[in-house]
């Protein structure tokens, strides 16, 4: 403001520390003015006390009105957390007006703001806030540390979720075969990788020939079928079942069953597809082995003629193939890992003579001259028709008995290796119809080859993993089996839950191979504990394929789930 010539300002003493200051409101100089403490106005909880801010301890989600109304999800030193922590300041929603009149302090405006790191687990959120405010209309400005106390308050979805009975729907898993287990075991682990999936389970039971898993919402058991579905091939059916109705304000309670049936199929199974089978193309009427599992059923000729060509030797079986082409009927299987044997290869030729010229050019004579599949880099196909020669290894020292089969292993072998397989000339047909099912044309084979072992895994000793020797009841001998029947399922349902990772929110990785043994059988449930202690980041072939399927299924379902759920959960903010 300008001051007009001839006239002069008159000059005061600050009332604080005596400095001549120009006349203002406060009648105090600038160095006093900062020496008001607005923190003590910003650090002023609710009723005096200190500022808190309410997160659930199960889903982490934090109190976004402050009145348990909105949960969120927010990432730590977030913008959106920012906001959420300065509307649970009173002295900047103007809460505390009277308050802050009677200090003096008006127009307080945040010019700046943010985190301070803190230890994670200290339960505490500290923010530096440079504020504006105006002290007995004098303008300041100050930078104030804000702590705020994480405190544990359940959500209203976790409140639910852990009452009794509050579950609407169910989805049943099944594979109706002997060794189911084995069967189920790779979509335990395909649970067990995805941490977003399982949040949605409120509890797991374990069945015959599967296991029952309960949902708080429909569209959290549907999109877990749809992951499952990526997982393994399977047909699922949905029936719902009312419980109550309240006819006057039109709603009811209805409660869903989706039931979800497994191929009966499983990795290294020798099956027989009899003639006129759809949907394998020139492999019906043949002895096939199954390759993998994922979303379909992967089959390759288990005798193949030296001249076929590689890639017509294989097959995918989709599950609507299976269940309308007659299931068991037209897919019969002939032999089951448990009747596995190992063999040793003694000599490997490769049935195709463009390939052995191309591999005995790049070679010496010396060395052997054929390239192994050791990954998608290493330029080779992963299968190749050859001719190989084996012997049991239970047979070395014994007999000089030799076999030669055709096997689609040719990349994958070399002289030495111990190869899992079937031996046929053991086997006895169980009727002539077994044999009826074949083409004119198939030869049945005296070996059929199915995987390299990659290593010997044995199981623990009779000592090791067995607990303490249970105490005997004084009951009666009925009521002691029923105790150790109800124990027994008890641990299996723990173990199933450990595999598939429903205890934490991490993603685990294990491999598919670390739980069978060198015979191609599944290990006991004491072996598989031991194996769940380590993580192998070599992934199995078949979980591989299970991967790359479910990043594209998945994908678009994971966006409209976020979307809707952040829709609803911004609808529910006032």
């Amino acid at each position: 403001m300008s001051i007009p010539s001839g006239l002069t300002t008159s000059l005061i003493p600050c009332c604080t520390c005596g400095a001549t200051i120009a006349p203002n409101a406060s009648n105090q100089c600038a160095p006093c003015l900062s020496t008001v403490d607005i923190g003590s106005i910003i650090r002023r909880g609710p009723g005096g006390g200190e500022l808190n801010i309410h997160q659930c301890r199960q889903c982490r989600k934090f109190d976004c009105t402050g009145g348990g109304r909105a949960y969120l999800h927010l990432e730590e030193e977030s913008p959106e957390l920012m906001a959420v922590l300065l509307k649970q300041i009173p002295a900047l929603n103007g809460k505390n007006s009277q308050h802050n009149k009677r200090m003096g302090v008006q127009g307080l405006k945040i010019l700046d703001s943010m985190f301070i790191w803190t230890e994670p687990n200290s339960m505490r959120m500290r923010v530096m806030l440079t504020l504006k405010a105006d002290v007995n209309d004098v303008s300041i400005q100050q930078r104030i540390k804000v702590e705020f106390i994480v405190r544990w308050k359940q959500c209203p979805d976790c409140i639910a979720e852990s009452r009794e009975r509050t579950w609407q729907a169910i989805v049943q898993l099944r594979q109706k075969r002997d060794d189911s287990r084995k069967g189920l075991l790779i979509l335990e682990l395909a649970i067990a990788r995805n941490a977003e999936i399982r949040k949605g389970i409120l509890s797991v039971q374990t069945k015959k020939n599967g296991f029952d898993f309960y949902f708080a919402t429909l569209d959290k058991s549907r999109r877990f079928t749809q992951y499952l579905a990526k997982a393994a091939p399977m047909r699922s059916k949905t029936s719902q079942s009312l419980v109550s109705e309240d006819k006057t304000n039109n709603c009811a309670n209805v409660k869903t069953t989706i039931v979800c049936d497994m191929v009966p199929l499983c990795r290294d199974d020798l099956i027989v597809v009899q003639k006129g089978a759809k949907g394998v193309g020139n492999l019906s009427g043949r002895l096939c082995l199954v390759l993998k599992m994922s979303s379909v059923v992967h089959l390759v000729d288990a005798s193949p003629a030296r001249d076929a060509d590689m890639s017509t030797r294989c097959a995918d079986l989709h599950a609507e193939a299976y269940w309308k082409g007659g299931e068991e009927k037209t897919y019969r299987i002939f032999l089951s890992p448990s009747r596995l044997v190992r063999f040793v290869v003694l000599d490997v030729e490769l049935c195709r003579e463009d390939e052995r010229d191309r591999y005995r050019n790049g070679g010496s004579e010396e060395e052997d001259p054929r390239q192994l599949f050791k990954g998608p880099q290493s330029g080779v196909k992963k299968y190749a028709l050859a001719d190989v020669e084996v012997a049991r290894e239970s047979d070395f020292g014994v007999n000089d008995e030799t076999f030669r089969c055709v096997t689609h292993l040719g990349h994958l072998l070399q002289v030495g290796d111990t190869v899992l397989g079937y031996d046929i000339t053991s086997t006895v047909l169980s009727s002539e119809g077994e044999s009826n099912a074949f083409n004119s044309s198939f030869v049945l084979p005296d070996i059929v080859l199915c995987r390299k072992v990659k290593g010997g895994i044995t199981e623990p000793s009779s000592g090791e993993g067995k607990g303490k020797e249970k105490v005997k009841s004084s009951a009666s001998r009925k009521k002691e089996r029923r105790m150790k029947k109800e124990e027994k399922a008890q641990q299996k349902l723990e173990e199933a839950a450990a595999r598939m990772g429903l205890g934490t929110d991490k993603d685990i990785y294990l491999d598919l191979d670390d739980f069978e043994d060198g015979g191609g059988d599944a290990l006991s449930e004491a072996a598989i504990r031991e194996k769940m202690n380590q993580l192998d980041e070599d992934l199995a072939d078949d979980l591989d394929a299970v991967e790359r399927e479910l990043a594209i299924g998945m994908g678009n379902i994971a966006k409209e789930d976020n979307a809707s759920e952040h829709k609803e959960e911004q609808d529910k903010m006032p």
